[in-house]
């Protein structure tokens, strides 16, 4: 694998994964609401998903993945039920600043790379992406075990730093709204971004 194509590839990728999404809006909507370490948190789960979808395609199981395509699909749905759920507590929650909750971080942090994990493992559309992106890019039937691991890598890092960047600009946003009334209707407005994109993630 030669480096301008391991470039070209990362380029792709990054354009895909900077694209405005249900993995985006799942991100930022945290961020605003929940603060920027769950999102990133989320964002290191879609990070995970994606990767078994990259490994999926790097070992030519992409027809695979489709003859259990049921097993995506119950992933889909459970992180766009988890999505709506959040959304409407979030609806139905009393206004309570940032960091107020009683939830251990582990627990937090456990649950948002689950749910992330969960978004992008059930976008059917990423691995069609990489199936037929990565063989007019890479010479799949050439590539080592380094070279996998490398691909590997480096689309988990370009996955994480968007979702990263994502996260902390959303986070820091949210500290204007850390205040009663502000945060009532910041709650609102996530809990109603958030079901809409759990209901998009569940429609794709």
């Amino acid at each position: 694998m030669t480096l301008f194509a391991l470039l070209a590839y990362a380029g792709a990728v990054f354009a895909a994964a900077a694209s405005p999404g249900p993995s985006m809006l799942a991100v930022i909507t945290t961020g605003v609401s929940r603060g920027a370490a769950p999102a990133i948190a989320l964002g290191i789960g879609i990070g995970l998903g994606d990767l078994v979808l990259v490994g999926l395609a790097l070992m030519g199981l992409a027809a695979v993945a489709h003859t259990v395509e049921w097993i995506f699909l119950i992933l889909k749905y459970a992180g766009a039920a988890y999505l709506i759920w959040l959304g409407i507590k979030m609806w139905r929650s009393s206004p309570q600043p940032m960091g107020g909750a009683d939830e251990r971080p582990r627990s937090k942090a456990g649950r948002s790379v689950a749910l992330g994990a969960a978004v992008g493992l059930g976008n059917p559309k990423a691995i069609l992406f990489h199936a037929s992106i990565m063989p007019l890019i890479l010479d799949v039937k050439a590539l080592t075990l380094l070279d996998g691991v490398v691909v590997l890598g480096v689309v988990f890092c370009i996955n994480v730093g968007i979702m990263t960047f994502y996260s902390l600009a959303a986070g820091r946003s949210a500290r204007w709204f850390n205040t009663s009334g502000r945060m009532r209707w910041m709650n609102r407005v996530a809990g109603s971004a958030m079901i809409g994109t759990g209901a998009l993630i569940a429609s794709r």
